[in-house]
């Protein structure tokens, strides 16, 4: 298996990135942000699905924190 094959599989884009980005991010300058051109509606949007996410992941927490805390107790 070649080392191109080996980066074209999903896993590994996911996991290491693509070699192309990997390479620009590097070399490529940061861009500037210019207070003018924040998209306040796609940031808005991102706190909303924060937000939902964070409550979902409630009950979640509240099933696993009793076997936490019992972990902890026996340390």
């Amino acid at each position: 298996m070649g080392k191109e094959n080996y980066r074209d599989d999903r896993f590994s884009r996911m996991m290491f990135g693509d070699k192309r980005e990997s390479v620009q991010g590097k070399h490529g300058s940061v861009p500037q942000s210019n207070p003018s051109t924040l998209d306040i509606e796609s940031i808005i949007e991102n706190i909303s699905k924060l937000r939902d996410s964070s409550q979902n992941l409630k009950p979640l927490i509240q099933m696993v924190y009793p076997f936490v805390q019992g972990f902890l107790k026996k340390k």
